[in-house]
């Protein structure tokens, strides 16, 4: 017995190993091993069945053709043609208009209803979205509403800005006038203080006792 086959039993609850002995003992280990072999060979055998089905599935699946791209689009008798060839079927629907569709040609193809390329079942039902004159002229009459509105947002933007600027400037305009006016009173009140502080000063000096000079003259 396998070293790994040792540690399971070893590890295994007692329910599991009292259960897999009365197995053993009531069907028999030849027995139990044909069981075994006849249970895998069967899964294999259901396996494989399974597997060749899928892979005859696949190969029977059509691939949906790359009717337009980033490059180009086909038109909308190009495209059936295209997918009757391949064994689809084709149904088309006028799409709405879309600023996405201003640069369109007439009858373009822009989109279908499964991802180009995906594998589907022959007989599919796929739908082809195309334009007319009248959706690409819709869709460039909605492109430019969404230019004017772009616009106009732009300019109400810059017109807030430029309010908003005004105001700061007026705004500073007067911090200015008024920094200006408290500076020029500060300096008005020093030059009259000074201007009393010298006036007093010199009242203060006049009302000082002068000192008579003596006369140093001698009596010749």
């Amino acid at each position: 017995m396998p070293v790994e086959a040792i540690k399971a039993v070893a590890e295994a609850p007692a329910e599991t190993i009292k259960a897999v002995t009365g197995l053993i003992d009531s069907v028999g280990v030849k027995d139990l091993v044909q069981l075994g072999v006849s249970m895998t060979n069967k899964g294999v055998e259901a396996g494989t069945k399974a597997y060749a089905k899928k892979s005859e599935e696949r190969s029977a699946l059509v691939e949906v053709p790359e009717m337009y791209s980033n490059d180009y689009r086909l038109k909308l008798d190009d495209a059936k043609r295209w997918l009757e060839e391949d064994g689809l079927r084709a149904e088309s629907v006028i799409v709405q208009p879309n600023v996405a569709y201003k640069d369109c040609s007439d009858m373009e193809v822009v989109a279908t209803n499964f991802k180009l390329k995906k594998k589907v079942k022959p007989g599919t039902r796929i739908i082809l979205r195309y334009v007319t004159l009248d959706v690409i002229e819709a869709s460039k009459e909605l492109f430019i509403e969404a230019e004017k509105k772009k616009a106009e947002e732009e300019h109400q933007k810059l017109e807030a800005q430029t309010e908003k600027d005004e105001r700061k400037s007026e705004k500073a305009k007067k911090n200015r006038e008024s920094l200006d006016k408290t500076v020029g009173n500060i300096q008005d009140g020093l030059t009259s203080a000074v201007k009393g502080t010298r006036k007093g000063f010199d009242g203060f000096l006049s009302k000082i006792p002068r000192k008579e000079k003596k006369d140093t003259t001698e009596d010749v």
